[in-house]
């Protein structure tokens, strides 16, 4: 006797409104079985958040700012020698030296370099000299602290989101907030974008202070994850509010543009409150 589809009662199909949750149900278990698997074999959250910088491995440019004297001389204070003297302090001149960074723009390099190598360990990543590299944008690139290039990248660079008012405040170019260091008040900055050319990824580190440039490397390394489950992959603009000078380089979120999508706040509302300092960091 041939079999027939009711010899096999699996094989019946149920009537059309079944049918149609039926359909549903495996559509929603696909989506859930593909999600799973690119969670477990693509890329991690901080990966999607740092972009170009993340999807390869390669090179990264770093602009820090350079100072000098006209005449090459620093000096530093150093304990009187031998031991056993009378313990005051020594000038010690050194000569030769033709430019040196700000102590709080070097942690802040460190802080962002320790960073990236951490998730790309094959990066390799090359100081450029402001003034010599200035006009390069053929490299993705990290600016760190408030001088020309980052300045350069505010104003150049996609997507448009915030100006700097040298040398005390940044100022929103979509809304009407300005972050202004007044009354004790000190502001971080991130910022990521990408040059309108050559599409290389473009990002600022800096604060109003060399206080709050540490700052806002350390929250970029410590809030990573968290910022990523609000801007994804995309570009963004945030400010961050710092505390005063004397203490730990700490921050917490200000401002953030685009503004994060509903679903993303409401996924993610825990990371939101923990950026903001209203939930202690490594809570849920």
């Amino acid at each position: 006797m041939p079999a027939t589809a009711s010899s096999f009662p699996l094989l019946e199909w149920p009537g059309p409104v079944p049918a149609a949750l039926l359909g549903a149900a495996l559509a929603l278990l696909a989506v859930f079985i593909g999600f799973r698997v690119r969670r477990r074999n693509g890329p991690t959250r901080v990966h999607q958040l740092l972009g170009r910088l993340g999807q390869r491995d390669g090179g990264v440019g770093l602009f820090l700012r350079g100072m000098f004297v006209p005449s090459a001389e620093f000096f530093s204070r150093s304990p009187e020698y031998p031991p056993g003297s009378s313990g005051t302090l020594t000038v010690q001149k050194w000569t030769g030296i033709p430019e040196v960074y700000a102590a709080g723009d070097v942690r802040a390099a460190a802080e962002v370099v320790g960073f990236l190598t951490s998730q790309i360990p094959s990066l390799t990543v090359s100081f450029r000299a402001i003034d010599r590299d200035r006009k390069g944008w053929g490299e993705d690139f990290v600016a760190i602290g408030s001088h020309f290039k980052s300045q350069q990248v505010l104003d150049t660079c996609e997507p448009r989101l915030v100006a700097f008012r040298n040398p005390d405040a940044f100022r929103s170019l979509v809304s009407p907030e300005v972050f202004e260091a007044r009354g004790g008040a000190d502001f971080g900055f991130l910022y990521k974008g990408t040059h309108p050319a050559t599409h290389c990824a473009c990002w600022v580190v800096m604060g109003l202070t060399e206080h709050s440039t540490e700052a806002a490397a350390r929250f970029l390394r410590t809030h990573s994850p968290d910022l990523q489950r609000l801007v994804g992959s995309a570009p963004f603009a945030a400010v961050l509010a710092v505390e005063a000078a004397g203490g730990r380089p700490e921050a917490t979120l200000a401002w953030l543009r685009p503004r994060p999508a509903w679903w993303r706040r409401l996924l993610h509302g825990k990371s939101l409150r923990r950026l903001s300092g209203t939930v202690p960091t490594g809570a849920g």
